[in-house]
């Protein structure tokens, strides 16, 4: 549609001239053209969006000879295909009637009234109640090439604002899930170099800051001004940041030339915030925090595990929480101190608490929408009711002991104001603007009068109506409004002699004929005029009474916020309560002590009967476990719940185990699973070594560190060197708290040098030439990793199964011409022992050709998580074991023995 002339545009009718017209303002969005009583979809936008939209595709003459595509939704139901359009990532263009059609001269004047996106949906129907909704804008400072993210959520009125490295921006991206992101044309490409892996998870819509307001320091400071009464972010909460004021003008204008209010924003908070642990993707990921690794579903996650609240404010400020745990000590206290005053309430309370919970609607962004003039008389009986549950939870809450209570009782009682106010004015059934039953009787003396006309208006024409059934001996006669005559009656065709002379034929129709009379149009104009005058006052009402709301916003915001955190608190009650979570305490002497403690979703998956408690023990002077045992023995499993433990200790909530003593960490790092990273070019072991990098430059020894089977994507040989150097290095430098799980049995005797090493095992119990898994963590090394016994639970053919075991007993196995030895680099520590001596416990192991293929397949069973391979993998695998026994580079390996496979 862009590509047109002006001559070309000339020979076009009035009306497409100025669909045209309007599609230049809006070139990167859908437009819909309101067309009467239908929004229209024209052009290029029609192809595409009818298909998406089950929409009928037409045409219609341009004007010019040529036929234009184009699809129609009725106006009262567009909202829902705008919505679905905005989730699937496009940009929705509003271009509205500017004057009354029924008075315009010639053609309706129409205009873009705004701009939907992704990024910026306050309509409650289209944002997911439990999570924020951000855009972000990215800007790299000209002074110091420093980049500076900003993070608004249109709906709560929330911003934030930071200078972050350029490659953390995909971690970002991870942590605030945009759905937008704005930022200077030129940029874009760079960007979407950056963030390809975020892009390939979902639709993800691009806007542009405007070019001139970044070089107007002037304009900058007139829009700093009039949204924050500052010309710079010294004064505000996130302090100077490089700039940031540029940012922040750029994507307010943005905002503004998207035809959005941002009178919602009242402060800039700091991205990153000072006393909280910031979890970054690798453990959101391995923790599977918010989603499953595998599927990426909710369903499965710590956050749909805990989540027992009940309003949309509690779950967006748990989601948070979660992704933000506390290092204050004396936050995470008064949150535990308000749970356990909670548990001793007893659960009668907690059921009351939810109940009044449940019936408090989205509080924040009910409040934005109030603060839009978006906001419906629905929308204000929610909030009344909402408002009126935050006393009855005040009252609650001061029948609770310690300081969070208290100030949430002081949020609360903000709401007692306000529902007054709406008692006295607003009526108990939400009404439709217009209908003259928004307001109470005795809300306002003019409005009152003038519904009294209207209404009493209607009794007239009955008296009337039934006056003329009198007078012409008609019972069926009727009154009924028309919408472009007004007052008719309607008179059947049977009756039709019976009509007096005085009666004026207005209409037609096939079994009736309609009429007025002088004194019914007198009556219908008088009524008309009441009605209208009616409702206009209402509506004149309901704007001042918006405006009261919005200039109160503060005091909304303070009882969501106060909602929202006893909603969080009731939550971590009711999961204490109902599987037996217990508070932690924090370990003044550094060590770690988890006694029976549980893996929360992994204990409801397989219940709580058959879940193995385990208990886990580390001390200020032995910070670091290594763990040993097989697959599908649940290493992993518990290093993930004692992770699981401190993060949910550090955002104040109970712990799954009888008892818990934790220190507080400054960070929480994984390295669990692998996984190519096709999009960078990086194979598994890239994506391992990337990971386990950054652990090691970033972690303290107050961080707590996961490694799991670290090395394993290589050749044993160097896996284990790497598993040994990063094991040797975070005992003798970083001393952070580590659970390290490996197969390498050889790492044990190497870490004997280690005193702040303790060595476990996941128990195995042998049991006639099978094995069974106990999922017990105990003291002392595996003998086994049993590779041969869990690929035979896994599947693998008998045959092969019985071949691995017979070559793992031939003596020529290991040769020294064939597989020689290597040592890894030296150290302070001996070295490990070669690989002949890995095999001491098991019986002489062969050697000669049977032991190329023997160790090739025992590598790649090693190298195998059962638990994270997929049926077609298993296949792929299973086909890679058989070319081993099928090699014939040199005739085969195994001449002597069948073709097994």
């Amino acid at each position: 549609m862009l590509n047109i002339t002006a001559e070309e545009l000339q020979q076009l009718t009035p009306m497409m001239r100025q669909v045209f017209e309007l599609k230049q303002k809006a070139a990167d969005a859908i437009l819909f053209f309101r067309m009467g009583d239908f929004y229209e979809v024209f052009g290029e936008d029609a192809e595409e969006v009818a298909p998406i939209l089950d929409l009928v595709l037409t045409s219609r003459e341009r004007g010019d000879k040529q036929r234009i595509p184009f699809c129609g939704v009725p106006h009262h139901s567009v909202k829902g295909y705008w919505l679905k359009l905005l989730k699937l990532g496009y940009r929705v263009a509003i271009a509205d009637q500017m004057e009354d059609p029924a008075e315009a001269k010639g053609l309706v004047r129409r205009d873009i009234s705004q701009v939907m996106t992704p990024g910026s949906i306050d309509e409650l129907e289209g944002l997911e109640a439990d999570q924020p909704n951000y855009l972000v804008a990215l800007h790299e400072n000209p002074g110091d090439k420093q980049w500076v993210l900003a993070a608004l959520d249109i709906s709560t009125g929330e911003f934030r604002l930071g200078v972050i490295q350029p490659d953390d921006v995909s971690g970002w991206l991870d942590i605030l899930q945009p759905k937008e992101i704005v930022c200077r044309r030129f940029l874009q490409d760079e960007l979407k170099d950056r963030i390809r892996n975020y892009m390939a998870r979902g639709p993800l819509s691009f806007g542009q800051l405007s070019e001139a307001l970044l070089r107007d320091k002037a304009a900058q400071q007139k829009l700093m001004q009039d949204q924050f009464a500052c010309t710079d972010l010294k004064t505000l909460p996130c302090g100077a940041v490089p700039g940031g004021e540029a940012l922040v003008a750029a994507v307010l204008q943005y905002l503004h030339d998207l035809h959005k209010r941002t009178v919602q924003f009242l402060v800039i908070r700091p991205l990153r915030e000072a006393d909280r642990m910031q979890l970054d993707e690798t453990v959101r990921r391995d923790l599977e925090l918010f989603e499953t690794a595998r599927r990426r579903d909710t369903e499965g996650s710590l956050f749909k595990e805990i989540n027992a609240t009940r309003t949309p404010m509690g779950a967006r400020l748990l989601r948070h929480d979660l992704a933000r745990p506390f290092l204050n000590p004396v936050m995470i206290h008064e949150r535990q101190e308000a749970v356990q005053s909670l548990l001793q309430a007893g659960a009668e309370t907690l059921s009351v608490m939810q109940i009044l919970l449940k019936s408090c609607s989205d509080l924040d962004r009910l409040t934005t929408r109030v603060l839009a003039g978006k906001a419906q008389p629905a929308d204000l009986l929610q909030i009344q009711k909402s408002l009126e549950a935050s006393l009855q939870l005040a009252d609650m809450a001061s029948q609770l002991q310690g300081l969070e209570w208290g100030d949430i009782r002081s949020r609360l009682e903000l709401a007692a104001a306000f529902t007054r106010n709406m008692e006295a004015a607003l009526a108990p059934i939400p009404a439709a603007l217009g209908s003259l039953d928004v307001f109470v009787e005795g809300y306002d003396a003019e409005l009152d009068r003038l519904r009294g006309l209207s209404r009493h208006g209607q009794e007239q024409i009955d008296a009337y109506e039934q006056k003329l059934r009198q007078e012409t001996g008609i019972s069926s006669l009727k009154i009924k409004e028309h919408k472009s005559y007004g007052l008719l009656i309607e008179i059947t065709k049977a009756n039709l002699a019976k009509v007096p002379t005085g009666f004026i034929r207005r209409q037609t129709m096939v079994n009736n004929e309609r009429f007025v009379t002088l004194e019914l149009e007198a009556l219908g104009e008088t009524l008309a005029a009441a009605t209208e005058e009616a409702v206009h006052r209402e509506q004149e009402l309901y704007q001042q009474f918006l405006q009261t709301l919005a200039g109160k916003q503060e005091q909304l915001r303070a009882v969501a916020e106060g909602l929202a955190r006893l909603d969080v608190y009731q939550s971590f009650a009711r999961k204490a309560l109902q599987d037996n979570y217990v508070r932690p305490k924090i370990a003044k002497d550094g060590s770690l002590r988890l006694k029976a403690c549980r893996h929360p979703v992994v204990e409801r998956w397989v219940g709580s009967q058959a879940f193995m408690p385990n208990d886990v023990q580390l001390t200020n002077q032995q910070r670091q476990m290594l763990i040993t045992g097989p697959n599908m023995a649940g290493k992993s499993t518990v290093m993930r719940q004692t992770a699981l433990a401190a993060i949910l200790h550090q955002i104040g909530s109970f712990v799954p185990a009888a008892e818990a003593s934790l220190p507080l960490f400054d960070r929480i790092f994984t390295r669990v699973g692998a996984a190519d990273d096709l999009s960078r070019g990086q194979s598994t072991f890239m994506v391992e070594m990337s990971e386990a990098a950054t652990i090691l430059r970033q972690a303290t020894d107050r961080s707590l560190v996961i490694l799991d089977e670290v090395g394993r994507g290589t050749s044993t040989q160097d896996g284990l060197a790497i598993a040994a150097a990063i094991l040797e290095h975070i005992a003798r430098k970083v001393h952070c708290y580590t659970l390290f799980a490996t197969h390498y049995h050889e790492l044990v005797p190497f870490s004997a040098e280690f005193p702040s090493l303790r060595i476990a095992q996941v128990e195995v119990q042998e049991e006639d030439e099978a094995i069974r898994f106990t999922h017990r963590l105990i003291d002392g090394a595996s003998g086994s990793s049993f590779g041969i016994d869990v690929a035979k639970i896994a599947g693998i053919p008998a045959s092969i199964i019985a071949r691995a075991r017979q070559l793992m007993t031939e003596p020529q196995l290991w040769t020294e011409k064939e597989a020689p030895k290597k040592r890894l680099p030296d150290t302070k520590a001996p070295s490990l022992p070669p690989l002949e001596q890995a095999f001491a416990h098991e019986k002489a192991p062969p050697s000669g050709v049977h032991g190329i293929a023997l160790q090739r397949i025992l590598e790649r069973l090693e190298r195998t998580n059962i638990l994270k391979t997929t049926p077609i993998q298993a296949l792929t695998i299973l086909d890679e074991l058989k070319g081993y026994l099928e090699q014939k580079d040199q005739g085969s390996l195994f001449p002597e023995a069948p073709n097994l496979c």
